[in-house]
């Protein structure tokens, strides 16, 4: 019940509002997204209400879906809505209403109006708190931004699992990785879940904005592919079933996101899941084609993305089909050439396409249009695929060919195409190869092939019309068709209407039914005769009329198959050979051109044998001509019928016709017949004469230009005339490689086609092209190229082309006519180019009429883009441009050509809203033309581009138009024509134009960084070429710099001011240095620009920028200013200092050092009544003082001196001994003058005296040793005292820390230990002394042992009276810490100097420890010096040198000098112990012992510290000898405690410090005994026990117990350290110890600490005493004898049993439970005796009946003891036992009574039974 009652409560607790909890309401209310939590706390809503009202009122302006919201959630009212107290249906009406707005003002979140926005509804409606997920879902696209730590630091503590993911995020105030989102979305299902149904609802209400779905799709595509990565871990099973959940929990995600009325980026998005899901996923083709289905529905807006979504998925397909739906949907689309095209490049999309080709020839029976074939054939040229996809896509075509057959119910149209498509693939040049291989690895024959479909066009026998032109086949051998043909031949009418020519522009009723039947019989030369001679042909006035001929020819330029082509021409052929030819046939040529250039070889072949019967025909006529002037031009009044086109046809005389046959084509038709495009370059070379002739000259005779000009003119005027498009195209790429002939150009002649053509819209001529299937594109270029370069008629005519509504008419030929002008730009004359330049200028800057969106001409525009536009078409352009500044209304521009007309501007001269949008479109594309053409390449433009940037600024700020980008441009342009000028020593420019105050203002008043840098770079530009036009202005330059670009963090902007200080620094410097007053305050003013922006400039960059200016300015002459001006400007400040440090690492020693001299010279001006050097430097007034100024710039001189870097390269500098070497070395010294003056000036002054000291260290730790003597050698000689020890401490310093390895550095030292000498001989200053003895010392130290002599020399000085004896104590303690350094080098060689040096080392010892005249470092000092002495001539310290060494570190312990000295001390008497021999050291100090005991505890200590490390450092052998002087040693030791004792006075050691003395004299004897064998112990032994039983004096009983205290504390120390190896030396002891046991006195305080003690000795030989032979191994460093079983012995039992149980009679006086009874418990086990057991036992009971209630106590716990030792063993006598127990458990005392209670327990315990049974 309690448990349930706290969980409700705490469920209460946590959804509390703490309505009546101020402090939380306070809390609650501080958490803001705009404010900090204090300032938050004391706003109100009303304060709030109005910031974010304002965000919401701009939200307004920017979106009008927010005004909805103005009613409600920021209306007046809402300022009084409190959600604790709305009830729940309230609260989820205003949650709807919340989310709706959070969802719209999602994809504004980086702008301030929406945070503040936002603001309001987290204060006022807490969505943070009551709509969580919302909230979150609506910032989290936003992760990485700023914004989104504040949102997580406002979320409740209790978010929604959902959102479990941020809780690390929210502790730390992180913004989230995108990887750890993706990772929660792929292992946290409900958060994948809850993002998708957040995207969908907004998608589902129109809020959706671009961030939040492309957030969406690439965390929920990453998380999907994470997901199937993981599943793809498991078994085959389990891998298959995690893939389905993973699809069935996406399913309903995509089937809305994939819905058609959803937002077209949601789709794309859900196309990138379906994507990876194909691709991880193994899918059945299946599932695979329902998601295709899905993919198309509604896709039209997104079917590009869909097209990739359906190739990956195709891809993965097992079994490519796709479902008539998705089929369709592709076929439909526009553009799907383009597409595929284009998806090509970058996807693999070849199952997608073969399933397309595959579902166009399945669908083929069942489709009533061909369209689906048109798309096959472009799948197929388009090199879609690869070979093997595309051989299946043509197998299953013939396939599909193969298997039709007549039912009467086909359609012609499809079956025609059918047949032609495969014809037309056959011949392909892309994949002819591929077909033919197809169709022979098939065992498929194209000929029967083509007779297949023959059958099926002859189905359809009642529709005669629907037959295709060129659906010609061939029939099968051997095949009986003469019934057919009576059949088909029935169906024609016997005679035309009004028909004379089959080429003419009318339509013909009966064609079809010709071709028809023509078609059908064209294999058989039988039929093929009886239809030539059909009399609806006419065949009998073929030479009158043209309708004969012109029926054939329009078979042969059709688009047939090859053997209908060929039958045609071969029945022309055969009517010329049997038929006379009295008419001039000419008409036929352009037609015989065209099948000279036809694909096949079979056409080709007998249009050859056409030449060749008409070229005989017509050199017979061209004989006769003389004869017979009225030969007749067949066709010439109706051969493209009775109008126009006829009339206008340009024929040929008979000779010409006749030349051309003979003399052009017949000697070419063998290459014609091997190369189709021969005829093509035969034609253009013939005509365009020998002057442009390609061809060889032995190909043909060259023609007349008479002759040219006629066929010229004749083919011409055929391409005009012919009704047959597929004619035109194919001969006007023959003729459009003839630009002119004579005077007569190509566009003259054929300029009637291109107007033709521009009359027509292109919906006709797609009908026409595909009629006769002609590419439409391939015929309007074609078309266009009519067009000459230098024919003015003809740029007229393109002109049209591009300015007429063609727009939208015909859009193609305009945009064929822009690529062709690009195609004749370098050829078109400059005045035309001009022309066309403004057309498209125009046309691309103006606005559509009737254009809803007013858009550009973008194709205009990209045009002229593409154009290489010349400098005078680029002044134009410029020259025409219009005004938009206001203020340059009035104003006429220079050259007159900027002026706008009267209608463009308002009354007050302001351009209205319209013209200035189309004069800003204008300027815009000129400045990017100008861009694009190099603008260095036309160095004339300059002049007009300041006018427009003069233009341009002007409006940016009088009339508020942004024009940034436009001056961006125009800059750029400028700045390139700049920089060419200034590298081509031939270019200038005229200086009049340039305008540097423009570039000022526009630097001053704009606010894009951008167009900043561009400002400054083209300012520099103007530096380099023209510095006197911008001097002027330079300073409020870099004056802006340090404000504004210094501070940004890109790679741009450092490069602005890299180049703004390459260009501009120089020419200041230039202009500076010709003023009076140098130029220092003018190079000040730059750095001072610089330094004021130092901390805003990024401080990756900061050093390079620094380093680059100072490059500039000059290092050697303005390095210190700038280092000057940094440091007093920014005073105490680590990372200037550190920087300015790094900066001047980065340049030469020369350059450093110079720059710290003219550093110091500026500290040395400010002192100086009228300053200078810093007066433009630092910043010294009232609040700054020079003191100041000094102490901040003074570190860095030091920090500078004391580089690495700087020593390293000074030394190799130096080392050159050269001119550089002479000047650095003069610069060093100047620094040492400098800083020598300036010490002088601030010596009053503690801090700055220290720091100038500090960098005098510096500047002499910089030099090598030897160039350091050497300026030793003048500092000494001339400087004061104080300075002289500055030098020595900092050449002491030196030495002291830095490793000295050349010669001539160690040699210099040596040598400088004269001058040393001298003055420590030599000057009254002690201090002086003091520095120079240390510099000795350091240099006998690091070189000493190169020259003993001088170490010796030098030694005499210093163990002098002028050292050891000087009244000062600092100087005779370097002086004895150099004569140890000297005894360390020299050895024995210094014992001259020694034995003068030991006694005032012993004396002044004795100073050092005396009561008055204690002195620390001295006494180290000694002992030092004492200590070398040990270790390199330890046989100078015996006898009585010893005594006293021994007497003073006696007297030093007393003293307590301190932990230093007693440390010094005793490392001392440490090496003395090991120096020293044995013999003299143990006899010191047994001569010293009275002495040491008078001296206190602490030398005593110390005594038997040296002692025992005496002993441990001896062998074996030396203490063996010495044994008896080590014996006496120890008797005195052991004598201590009754000396101290007896009797005990105020200088008597306490108990503790006897202990404690005792323990050490104990560790002393130990070690002693380690080192001897029993032989020689055991007398020992003996002599001490007896030593400690018999004293001096019988009467002195406390003496004797003080001696037995002292014997059996070492005892035990003996028998506890030594166990059960020295047992048998317990035997010595026992009749003493029972003797003591037997006698107590318990009224003594001393005999009871006896009695202790030896109880406690008597227990550790009771404990060792069974550990039998396994311990003999294991005590190596002893030879005693091991004893066993000792105690068993009667005779060792027995004396110790009764006086060990006799201390149990003294229990009521003394406590034996710590002591006596484990003593008794521990013999009973060291017995092992029933007898011994049975003694004891019998001895405790009969204590049991002692009247002394204490005494029986005591009894019963030895028994309790005994027990828990022995255990059952101990029972043996339990019979006797049980009596007293009983007696016990009736005990009169009560303790008793107890305590023999738990002795019954024990037993029970111990027995496991009851002991009442045997009681009673």
């Amino acid at each position: 019940m309690a448990t349930s009652l706290g969980s409700q409560l705490a469920k209460i607790r946590a959804q509390s509002t703490n309505s009546l909890d101020l402090k939380a309401q306070k809390k609650a209310h501080s958490q803001s997204l705009l404010f900090d939590a204090r300032v938050a706390a004391t706003q109100d809503f009303d304060s709030i209400y109005q910031i974010c009202y304002e965000g919401f009122e701009e939200l307004c302006r920017l979106d009008s879906r927010f005004v909805e919201f103005a009613s409600n959630v920021f209306s007046e009212q809402s300022k009084l809505e409190d959600r604790t107290q709305m009830t729940a249906a309230q609260n989820q009406q205003l949650d709807v209403v919340l989310e709706q707005f959070l969802g719209l003002v999602g994809s504004r979140l980086l702008l301030k109006p929406a945070l503040k926005a936002v603001e309001w509804l987290v204060r006022r409606f807490r969505v943070h708190e009551y709509n969580t997920l919302s909230l979150t879902m609506t910032f989290l696209p936003y992760h990485a931004s700023p914004v989104f730590p504040t949102i997580l630091s406002i979320l409740p503590q209790t978010i929604p699992k959902t959102l479990k993911f941020l809780h690390p995020y929210i502790q730390s105030l992180a913004n989230p990785l995108r990887h750890a989102i993706v990772h929660t979305a792929s292992n946290n299902r409900p958060f994948l879940t809850a993002l998708s149904a957040y995207v969908l609802k907004s998608s589902r209400e129109g809020r959706q904005h671009t961030i939040l779905i492309s957030f969406w799709a690439s965390v929920a595509t990453e998380a999907i592919a994470a997901m199937l990565d993981q599943s793809r871990s498991a078994s085959r099973e389990s891998q298959k079933q995690n893939q389905e959940d993973v699809v069935l929990f996406l399913l309903p995600i995509l089937n809305e996101g994939l819905s058609p009325n959803h937002v077209h980026d949601l789709r794309v998005g859900c196309y990138m899941v379906l994507t990876v899901l194909a691709s991880k996923a193994d899918l059945d083709d299946n599932v695979i084609s329902n998601m295709m289905d899905a993919v198309v529905l509604g896709w039209e807006q997104t079917s590009h993305a869909g097209l990739i979504c359906l190739a990956v998925l195709a891809e993965q397909m097992q079994t490519i089909q796709l479902r008539n739906l998705v089929l369709k949907a592709i076929v439909a689309l526009e553009g799907l050439e383009d597409d595929l095209l284009t998806l090509k490049k970058q996807y693999k999309i070849d199952n997608l396409v073969l399933g397309v080709a595959l579902g166009i020839i399945g669908g083929i029976s069942k489709a009533q249009d061909a369209s689906g074939l048109r798309v096959f054939r472009f799948l197929m040229d388009s090199s879609l695929m690869d070979t093997s996809h595309t051989t299946i896509a043509i197998q299953c075509l013939l396939s599909k060919a193969s298997m039709m057959i007549p039912e009467g119910v086909q359609n012609f149209d499809v079956q025609g195409s059918l047949a032609g498509l495969i014809l037309r693939i056959a011949d392909s040049q892309t994949i002819g190869t591929v077909v033919q291989n197809t169709i022979k690895d098939s065992k498929l024959d194209l000929g029967q092939l083509e007779m297949r479909l023959q059958k099926i066009i002859r189905a359809d026998r009642s529709s005669p019309n629907r037959v295709i032109e060129g659906a010609i086949v061939e029939e099968p051998d051997g095949h009986n068709v003469t019934e057919d043909f009576d059949i088909l031949i029935s169906k024609i009418p016997t005679r035309t209407a009004y028909e004379i020519s089959f080429l003419s522009h009318s339509d013909s009723y009966v064609y079809s039914s010709l071709a028809h039947t023509f078609v059908s019989i064209a294999m058989s030369p039988i039929n093929a005769d009886r239809f030539s001679n059909l009399p609806v042909l006419r065949k009998s006035l073929a030479m009158l009329e043209p309708l004969f001929l012109s029926f054939f020819i329009r078979i042969w330029c059709g688009n047939g198959s090859v053997n209908a082509r060929a039958a045609a021409i071969q029945t022309v052929s055969h009517f010329f050979s049997t038929e006379a030819v009295t008419a001039d046939v000419q008409m036929l040529l352009p037609y015989i051109l065209y099948a000279l250039a036809d694909s096949s070889p079979q056409v080709r072949r007998a249009a050859t044998n056409l030449v060749l019967v008409l070229a005989s025909t017509y050199s017979k006529a061209a004989s006769k001509e003389t004869n017979d002037t009225n030969h007749q031009i067949l066709g010439k009044e109706h051969i493209y019928g009775q109008g126009r086109k006829t009339k206008e046809i340009s024929w040929l005389s008979i000779p010409e016709a006749a030349h051309f046959m003979s003399d052009l084509l017949v000697p070419a038709l063998e290459e014609c017949l091997l190369d189709g495009s021969h005829i093509s370059q035969l034609i253009s070379d013939s005509i365009s004469g020998s002057k442009h002739s390609r061809a060889s000259s032995s190909t043909h005779k060259q023609l007349k230009t008479s002759a040219r000009l006629a066929i010229f003119s004749c083919l011409c005027s055929h391409v005009v005339g012919t009704p047959l498009y597929t004619v035109k195209s194919r001969l006007l790429e023959m003729l459009n490689q003839v630009p002119k002939v004579g005077t007569t150009s190509r566009t003259k002649l054929l300029l009637p086609l291109l107007s033709e053509v521009m009359k027509q819209d292109q919906k006709g001529y797609e009908a026409t092209c595909a009629k006769e299937q002609l590419n439409l594109w391939q015929f309007l270029d074609r078309v266009i190229r009519i067009i000459t370069p230098g024919d003015q008629e003809g740029i007229q005519s393109l002109r049209t082309i591009i300015e007429s509504p063609l727009q939208t008419r015909f859009p193609a030929l305009k945009t064929v006519a822009l690529k062709y002008i690009q195609v004749i730009w370098s050829s078109t004359k400059t005045d035309l180019q001009c022309l066309l330049a403004r057309t498209l200028l125009e046309l691309a800057s103006s606005k559509l009429e009737g254009d809803a969106t007013e858009s550009q001409d973008a194709q205009a525009a990209e045009s002229l883009r593409a154009l290489p536009l010349s400098t005078t078409i680029l002044q134009s352009f410029i020259e025409s441009l219009p005004t938009i500044s206001s203020s340059l209304q009035d104003k006429p521009s220079a050259s007159k050509r900027r002026r706008l007309s009267h209608s463009q501007a308002t009354e007050d001269g302001i351009l209205d809203p319209r013209h200035r949008a189309s004069a800003i479109r204008r300027i815009t594309l000129v400045l990017e033309l100008v861009e694009d053409a190099k603008a260095e390449r036309h160095p004339e433009l300059l002049k007009g581009l300041f006018l427009v940037m003069s233009d341009l600024q002007h409006s940016q700020c009088h009339s508020g138009t942004t024009t940034g980008y436009l001056q961006i441009l125009a800059m750029d342009s400028m700045l390139a024509i700049l920089k060419t000028v200034e590298v081509s020593s031939g270019l200038q420019i005229d200086q009049s134009v340039v305008r540097a105050d423009i570039l000022i203002d526009c630097i001053r008043t704009t606010t894009s960084p951008q167009l900043r840098n561009t400002s400054l770079l083209l300012i520099s530009a103007l530096a380099s070429v023209a510095p006197e036009l911008i001097l002027h202005s330079v300073m409020p330059v870099f004056t802006f710099m340090g404000t504004n670009i210094l501070r940004q963090d890109d790679e741009f902007s450092a490069y602005v001011v890299k180049q703004t200080m390459e260009s501009i620094i120089p020419c200041l410097l230039q202009s500076l240095h010709k003023r009076k007053g140098g130029p220092l305050i003018g190079v000040s003013e730059l750095l001072l620009s610089f330094a004021a922006a130092f901390e805003h400039i990024p401080s990756q960059r900061r050093l390079d920028l620094f380093a680059s200016l100072v490059n500039k300015v000059g290092p050697s002459e303005y390095l210190f200013a700038l280092f000057a001006i940094l440091l007093d400007k920014y005073p105490n400040n680590r990372r200037v200092l550190r920087f300015a440090g790094e900066l001047a690492a980065r340049y030469d020693v020369k350059t450093r050092l110079l720059m710290v001299e003219m550093y110091l010279e500026v500290m040395l001006d400010a002192r100086k009544p009228n300053p200078t050097l810093s007066k433009s430097l630092l910043l010294i007034d009232g609040d700054h003082s020079i003191e100041d100024a000094t102490a901040n710039l003074l570190p860095f001189a030091s920090a500078v001196l004391r580089d690495t870097g700087l020593v390293s390269r000074l030394s190799k500098k130096l080392d050159q001994e050269n001119k550089n070497a002479n000047l650095i070395r003069a610069s060093h010294t100047k620094i040492l003058e400098n800083i020598f003056l300036l010490s002088e000036q601030c010596k009053d002054n503690k801090i700055l005296d220290a720091l100038c000291m500090e960098v005098l260290d510096t500047s002499l730790g910089i030099l090598p040793i030897a160039e350091l003597i050497k300026t030793f050698q003048s500092l000494l000689a001339q400087s004061e005292d104080s300075i002289c020890r500055h030098v020595l401490w900092s050449f002491e310093h030196r030495l002291k820390h830095t490793k000295v390895d050349q010669k001539a550095s160690q040699t210099a030292c040596l040598a400088f230990i004269l001058q040393l000498k001298s003055i420590i001989e030599n000057s009254a200053d002690a201090p002086l002394k003091h520095s120079a003895v240390a510099c000795v010392d350091r240099i006998v130290e690091s070189f000493g042992k190169k020259d003993v002599s001088a170490v010796i020399d030098s030694g005499h000085t210093v163990s002098g009276d002028k050292c050891l004896g000087a009244t000062e104590s600092s100087l005779r303690v370097i002086s004895f810490l150099c004569l140890a350094t000297m005894v360390e080098v020299a050895g024995e060689m210094l014992i001259p100097i020694i034995s003068h040096a030991f006694p005032k080392a012993i004396e002044n010892l004795a100073t050092s420890i005396a009561e008055d005249t204690k002195d620390e470092d001295l006494h180290n000092a000694v002992y030092s010096f004492l200590g070398a002495l040990l270790i390199h001539v330890p046989w100078i310290v015996i006898g009585a040198n010893m005594d006293q060494l021994l007497e003073l570190s006696y007297g030093s312990a007393n003293a307590k000098m301190g932990k230093d000295c007693d440390q010094t001390r005793t490392k001392f008497l440490r090496l003395l112990s090991k120096q020293a021999e044995a013999k003299e050291c143990f006899a010191a100090l047994e001569r010293t012992w009275t002495s040491v005991m008078t001296k206190g505890y602490l030398a005593v200590k110390e005594y038997l510290e040296i002692l025992r490390r005496s002993v441990e450092s001896q062998p074996k052998s030396v203490i063996v000898k010495y044994s008896e002087i080590l014996g006496a040693l120890v008797l005195k030791a052991f004598d201590v405690r009754r000396i101290q004792r007896s009797p005990h006075t105020e200088h008597s050691y306490d108990d503790i410090e006897i202990q404690d003395i005792e323990n050490s004299v104990n560790d002393c004897t130990i070690a002693i005994v380690y080192k001897l064998n029993d032989a020689t112990f055991r007398p020992l032994f003996s002599k001490i026990l007896e030593w400690t039983v018999y004293p001096i004096s019988k009467k002195d009983n406390k003496g004797r117990i003080y001696r037995q205290i002292t014997w059996y504390t070492f005892l035990l120390k003996f028998f506890e350290t030594l166990k059960s190896i020295v047992t048998s030396y317990a035997g010595l002891i026992l009749e003493n110890a029972a003797e003591i046991l037997h006698n107590v006195s318990l009224q003594d305080e001393d005999f009871m600490y006896l009695w202790r003690r030896v109880i406690l000795t008597l227990q550790r030989t009771f404990e060792h005493d069974q550990d039998g032979e396994s311990s003999l191994r294991l005590q190596p460093k002893s030879n005693l004898k091991q004893p066993s079983d000792f105690y068993q012995s009667p005779a060792h039992f027995s004396p110790i049993f009764a006086a060990l149980l006799g201390q149990l009679a003294h229990a009521t006086q003394v406590p034996l439970l710590p002591e006596a009874i484990p003593a008794i418990a521990e013999l009973a086990v060291a017995t092992e005796s029933s007898n011994h057991h049975k003694e004891i036992n019998t001895k405790l009971l009969k204590y049991m009946h002692s009247s002394s209630a204490a005494v029986r106590l005591a009894a019963v716990q030895c028994q309790r003891r005994l027990i828990e030792r022995l255990g059952e063993e101990w029972l043996a006598s339990l019979s006797e036992m049980l009596p007293f127990i009983g007696e016990g458990l009736e005990d009169d005392d009560e303790k008793v009574e107890k305590e023999v209670g738990r002795w019954k327990i024990d037993i029970e315990g111990m027995l496991g039974e009851s002991l009442n049974p045997m009681l009673q």
